[in-house]
């Protein structure tokens, strides 16, 4: 007969063999890429890679200086970029101290209403430039 010492060690082992590191999730792959808005590299902003299949998981990084690197899982994705940009002239001033506004000045069209797409592949390169206009 089994003592309750063994009894709960079997449990707790039991419990614990369903809980390997095993699978780490999906592989992911290093993407780089410049992105210019007429012409002129982004100084400072954001790239986000959104997956079009069902669970749209989201991928992120900085831009700076008009680069961006990170890494996704490979599929096709829809593209956002976001940067903002101080307003000459204006100022917030609801902290007591006068703050500069921002503006983004992305048009729509490659943020909340992207068109843009790309398709991260396991065997490229995966260096996607983006090469955005204000018209």
């Amino acid at each position: 007969m089994m003592s309750r010492a063994m009894v709960a060690l079997a449990i707790s082992t039991a419990g614990l063999l369903g809980c390997g590191r095993g699978d780490d999730g999906p592989a992911l792959y290093p993407v780089t890429g410049k992105v210019t808005f007429d012409n002129q590299p982004i100084a400072e902003g954001r790239v986000v890679f959104r997956k079009l299949d069902g669970d749209q998981k989201a991928f992120s990084s900085e831009i700076r200086d008009g680069v961006y690197e990170l890494t996704v899982e490979p599929g096709k994705m829809s593209v956002e970029v976001l940067a903002s940009r101080p307003v000459p002239g204006k100022f917030d001033h609801s902290n007591g101290t006068p703050e500069p506004v921002g503006e983004m000045y992305i048009p729509e069209k490659y943020n909340s209403k992207t068109t843009l797409q790309a398709e991260v592949t396991v065997d490229g390169d995966n260096e996607i430039p983006f090469a955005l206009t204000s018209t």
